[in-house]
């Protein structure tokens, strides 16, 4: 829904500058072509404004030059500053005493100054030219309500040069106190865990009878 409104002001505001410029030119065009420069100066003589051919050029040149300017969205708040001063300026010297334009009154004039003060706050909008002239502003990302989440602890990362702790051995299996360790040795002898020394052919064969002659 904010697009499509964003969509319908940028149309309004176009087609605003566009008539307005266009009126502008055209209201220009006559005053120069067909009421004439002296013409025009004569009523400003008479309303006391000094310089009145100066002014009158001045008037004309604004009129053709910012309704270009308008139609085709170029310096849009400065020509709409320039709409509010000029009418405003007419309703004070020349129109004051009726409302009506058929009575030479102000109501024409106060249209058209609103009207470039709307132009003159709300600019021409994104379909002109003031656009390619604009440098895009960095939007700031809105403040979060919801509280930061706390990070848990983390544990401090191991240097590559730390040493690794040292491996226990494993224990030995315990041993039998009725089997007597033997220990091999060379030349065919064995050695058990008192120090006797016992032929390996002997303690096998020993190891291997029963152990019944005591008994007898």
């Amino acid at each position: 829904m904010k697009a499509f409104i964003r969509v319908l002001k940028d149309i309004a505001l176009m087609l605003t500058r566009i008539i307005m410029g266009v009126i502008m030119v055209t209201h220009g065009w006559h005053r120069w072509q067909n009421e004439g420069i002296t013409a025009e100066a004569t009523i400003l003589e008479q309303a006391g404004i000094p310089n009145p051919g100066l002014m009158v050029w001045l008037l004309i040149g604004f009129e053709v030059i910012g309704g270009i300017f308008l139609i085709f969205g170029l310096a849009t708040p400065a020509i709409g500053l320039g709409l509010v001063v000029l009418n405003i300026g007419i309703i004070l010297t020349l129109r004051s005493h009726n409302f009506y334009v058929h009575d030479s009154g102000w109501e024409y004039n106060a249209v058209m100054a609103i009207v470039g003060m709307v132009l003159m706050t709300h600019g021409a909008g994104r379909l002109a030219l003031d656009n390619l002239f604009r440098t895009p502003k960095d939007t700031a990302l809105p403040a979060q309500d919801t509280p930061p989440e706390e990070e848990s602890p983390r544990r401090p990362a191991r240097s590559l040069t730390e040493e690794p702790p040292p491996h226990s051995p494993a224990p030995e299996p315990a041993l039998s106190p009725d089997v007597e360790p033997v220990l091999a040795m060379s030349d065919g002898w064995a050695l058990s865990s008192r120090g006797t020394h016992v032929a390996q052919e002997t303690h096998s064969s020993f190891m291997a009878q029963p152990h019944s002659g005591l008994s007898q």
